[in-house]
Order: C-alpha cells, then structure tokens, then sequence
C-alpha cells in the first residue's frame, strides 16, 4: 500500500466515523448563560486532568438541558464511543423499571423460579429466597467469585450452583453476577435480549443509535459491564434520570422507579460508626451509588465511567477516561464546579475564552523525543513466546508517515500509524481488555479505532504509544534495539509491563 493510499484511507476511516456520530444532537449553552461561572469549569477541567493516575477521554458538563462545556482530550473525540464497565448496572436497572412496569416481574418475585432447569438438585431455603430486589441491591448474600466468568461458558448454571453464605438482603456484596442474573431474567420474561428490549423502551425514542453490549457465552447482554455508548448518549441517560424517566413529554420509565432505584436501600460492609462522609460510603439503590452531595447519585463503573446527576441544581456531570484514582474525579466536582453554580463571574466573556481555548488545546502527552530514523529499511521483529500472543512486529522506516504491523499468533494483523509529535488514526481488530471472560467481545460492533504516536528517546530506544479511542485501553511499546527486547504494558491495574526478547 503508497502512502497516498494509506492517508486516503485514514481519511475515509475518519469520514465513517463522523458519519455515524451522535453528536450535538443536545443543545448548546455557555456556563455563564446557565449561571455557572466559566472559570469554575475551566479549574474543574484543569483539576481532572490533574488526577493522580489518570487519563480523561471525555467530560461534558449539562445545566437546564443543556450542555455548558465539553471536554475530548486528543487523541479522544466527541465521535467516539467508550466501554462503561460497572456503569453499564444502571442501565439494567432501567430494564428492569421498565419491565415492571409492563407487569412482567416484579420486585419480590423469587430469582429462582425463572430458571428452573438451572437449578442444582438441592436448593437450599436462602437459595429459594433471593428476590429481584435482591440483585438490584447487591444483597443475594452468595460471596462474589471473579473468575468464574472466565472459567465457564453456563454462567447462570455456575452462580446457582454458589453456597448462600448470607440472608439474602442483609449484606451488601458487590458482585456483577447479580446483574448478569437481572439481564437473564429480562430476557426470559420478555423474549429479548436487554439490548433489543433497550432498543425499543429507550434507546430508539431517545435518538441513540450508536449502541453495542456484549453477550455472555449464554447470549445474554452482560448487565453488568460491556455496554458502549458515546458521551453525548451519557448526558442523554443523565437527563432522563433528572427528569425522573421523562424524555421530552414522553414517560419512558416510571417516575417513581428513578425515584426508588435512585434512593439508598443498603448500606456498604465496609462503612464503621463514625465515618467520615464520602462518595463510597452513601448508600446504595438499584444498581445506583448515592453522593456525598445533597441530592445527587451516580452510574459509576470502573476507570472512572460516571454519569453523575445533581437534582439540586438541575446538572449532570458525565466522565470518562481511564483512572486509577475515581474518588479524585469524583472530588473534583464537588470542590471546583459546584463552588461556581449559580455565581457570576466579572468578566464572563474572557473566562468564556480561556475555557474554549483549554478545551481545543486539550490533549493526552504525546512522546516526546527525536524522529532520529536510525532504521532506514524498517525492521521485523520475532518475538518471544508471550501474554499478548504477538508474534511479529513489522516497524516500517521511523520518519513522516510510520507503520507498525503487529501480527499474532491467532493470524489477525493490527496496523498501526504512528505520529511524530501528532496521533494518527487506524482500525485496528481487538483492543486489550482487563475482563478475560469466556467470549469477551461478544455481540459488540468490532469497528474498533487506535490512535498512535512515537518518539526516539534514545539513541537505540523506539517508543510508541496507542490510544484505543472508542474503547479505553492503551499500550505501550519501548523496543531497545542494543538490547533486543521490546517491554509492552498496558494501562490496566492488574496488568504488569511484559519483557520480550526478539530478533
């Protein structure tokens, strides 16, 4: 492939991407005409992207319906979808609301008697106990087992099989089975997965096309992780929530659902007398956190996916990103924007610029370092046996427009483009992922983008970084040429950087 082809083709990638976004669709305001002080945004901004350990991807903050200001830091843009984790609960507890509301089960309907043919031979009296309210709440009182989703393709037939060590609602125990199960039961009642039940209750009235949720081995949505959504459709689900279930004169969930899902019905385990007030420590609705802030709760899910709702002041706050510091984010609302609500600023005008400008400028490092081309021919790389199944590494000569060509094992082919002091933009066929579930990707649109750039910080040493822009991963590749080693880390918690030998 020419040059000219391959920028002709990120163009048309590019032009794909723009063609199926969802984006403006909610009408545009400034702080200051929604009186909030511009500068209290732009020190919110400031302060998030100044979290210990974190990379924000997207920030859109709404007053009175409208949104005030957003931030998509590069390579990031308001295009691109993002994967929401734990975020993804508050969802399945809208199907749910809704299936109640169509008579279809209720709250104190036991859990096992929608799967009959799943149950072990003997059931114990906890076991026949656990409700609806039960799962929503995080209270079935069966201990979390993370793994078992990555060891068996009969998920359902594996949770029941689990020993009740609690009376089911006593104990709070987070566990994304329990919304796994509330998806399941969704399904069975209304012969839908929960995204085509979603696709017809709420996301078509609301406008939102741009949706995909993975599907358990089983085929069923995962409910509690694995739903992907744009930023903007975020907002849209804030809204709705703030307006108590109603979209633009249509009820789409009962009012008194939003009220009740929204509201502490179990306190946390780890919460002693005394405690200081936080975010982590308010209580807990259908899959719904409550905030140490008056009148306000939140979507929350893992890295830092929130949907944050201020029924006092009429705002909702959306993030995403990926953090190892989520109290930090959370921090930063209540401490920087909220002081700026409802108070002027002397010049709104000038502090409106400064945050227009903060905002166009925003974007995550890029490598510093020379574009020094010590490989004039490119090199392919043999690597080690390793986690990433990677076996070859293609780099093509390291100057204007650069490729990196990762083949692996399975025979797939990831082409990278890389920028020098830019990102540059390219499909790619799977991002990392810090779920290893049996059939993870499963039931999601594979259209998946990376973002790369690269430096020469020494003389022998090429370094590439790759945003994965509609998912949330990242990676980084530093390959010592001296030492004929390449160190690959991902960005996830759990994952420890990797030393590879090659030739």
């Amino acid at each position: 492939m020419t040059i000219l082809m391959k920028k002709i083709f990120l163009l048309l990638a590019a032009v794909a991407l723009l063609a199926n976004a969802q984006t403006g669709e909610i009408m545009r305001s400034t702080p200051a005409q929604e009186s909030v002080n511009p500068q209290a945004v732009a020190t919110f901004f400031d302060s998030l992207m100044a979290v210990n350990a974190t990379d924000i991807h997207h920030v859109m903050v709404l007053r009175h319906d409208k949104v005030i200001a957003e931030l998509h830091p590069a390579p990031y843009r308001a295009q691109d979808s993002h994967t929401l984790y734990s975020c993804s609960k508050t969802f399945t507890s809208m199907a749910v609301g809704i299936a109640i509301d169509e008579n279809r089960l209720r709250l104190t309907d036991r859990v096992a008697a929608f799967f009959p043919e799943r149950l072990p031979d003997t059931v114990s009296a906890r076991l026949a106990d656990i409700t609806v309210r039960d799962l929503l709440i995080m209270g079935a009182g069966i201990k979390p087992d993370w793994i078992m989703r990555s060891q068996s393709p009969d998920w359902i037939t594996e949770w029941f099989s689990k020993p009740v060590t609690e009376a089911p609602g006593s104990k709070f125990q987070y566990d994304s089975m329990c919304s796994y199960i509330l998806a399941a039961i969704v399904q069975r009642v209304t012969g839908k997965t929960m995204l085509e039940y979603l696709n017809e209750h709420l996301f078509g009235p609301m406008g939102i096309t741009e949706v995909d949720w993975e599907q358990s081995p089983e085929g069923v949505n995962t409910g509690g992780w694995g739903l992907r959504l744009q930023t903007e459709s975020l907002a849209k689900m804030g809204m709705l929530m703030l307006h108590r279930g109603n979209w633009n004169g249509r009820q789409l969930v009962p009012a008194a659902w939003i009220d009740e899902a929204s509201a502490s019905h179990i306190n946390y385990s780890w919460v002693k007398p005394g405690d200081k007030p936080t975010d982590k420590n308010q209580g807990y609705g259908y899959q719904i956190w409550r905030c140490n802030w008056p009148g306000a709760y939140r979507a929350d899910g893992a890295y830092g996916q929130f949907i944050v709702v201020i029924t006092e002041s009429d705002m909702v706050v959306v993030i995403n990103g990926y953090s190892d510091d989520t109290n930090g984010e959370l921090r930063a609302i209540w401490r920087h924007l909220m002081p700026g609500v409802d108070k002027t600023n002397s010049n709104p005008g000038k502090a409106q610029k400064k945050l227009e400008a903060l905002c166009s400028k925003a974007s995550l490092p890029v490598l510093k370092g020379k574009d020094i081309n010590p490989l004039p021919a490119g090199a392919k790389l043999k690597l080690q046996s390793n986690k990433h199944n990677i076996a070859t590494i293609e780099l093509t000569p390291m100057s204007k427009f650069s490729t990196m060509y990762i083949h692996y094992a399975d025979g797939h082919s990831d082409c990278i483009y890389l920028g020098h002091g830019n990102w540059m933009y390219g499909p790619v066929e799977l991002p990392p992922y810090s779920i290893d579930a049996v059939d993870r990707f499963k039931g999601l649109n594979r259209n998946f983008q990376a973002a790369g750039c690269r430096a020469w910080t020494d003389k022998n040493v090429l370094t590439a970084r790759i945003e994965y822009v509609n998912w949330i991963s990242a990676t980084t590749f530093v390959f010592d040429f001296k030492a004929n080693k390449v160190t690959i880390t991902d960005n996830f918690d759990a994952s420890h950087p990797e030393v590879i030998t090659f030739k």
